[in-house]
């Protein structure tokens, strides 16, 4: 999948927590919400906060389907609590293989 239509299915399922994200629709949506925060950061320091604000929602959502995917359950986001080490802790965890359907412990 290409990163644009990564994207357009991230913005579309922007408020489902359930199901599941692959890995390349996830981290092509995660590349593209990068790329658009620089552009809106160079363009200006409002517009970047309020793409922040707006894509607050379909990342949050995309995490946790990548998350279930993982086998891993939501609860996993309090490790955004810690600064910076619980945003990497969360990365990694993003980053990790689908985990097949009879092995997954919540869904």
């Amino acid at each position: 999948m290409e990163i644009w239509e990564a994207s357009k299915l991230a913005f579309k399922q922007y408020a489902t927590f359930t199901g599941r994200t692959s890995r390349p629709d996830y981290w092509y949506f995660i590349l593209a919400l990068f790329l658009l925060s620089a552009i809106a950061s160079v363009i200006s320091d409002d517009l970047a906060t309020i793409v922040a604000i707006v894509t607050l929602l379909p990342w949050l959502s995309a995490t946790a389907r990548r998350l279930r995917d993982t086998g891993k359950s939501m609860n996993q986001f309090w490790w955004l609590l810690i600064p910076i080490v619980g945003a990497i802790i969360l990365l990694v965890q993003a980053a990790q293989p689908t985990m097949p359907e009879h092995q997954r412990a919540s869904d």
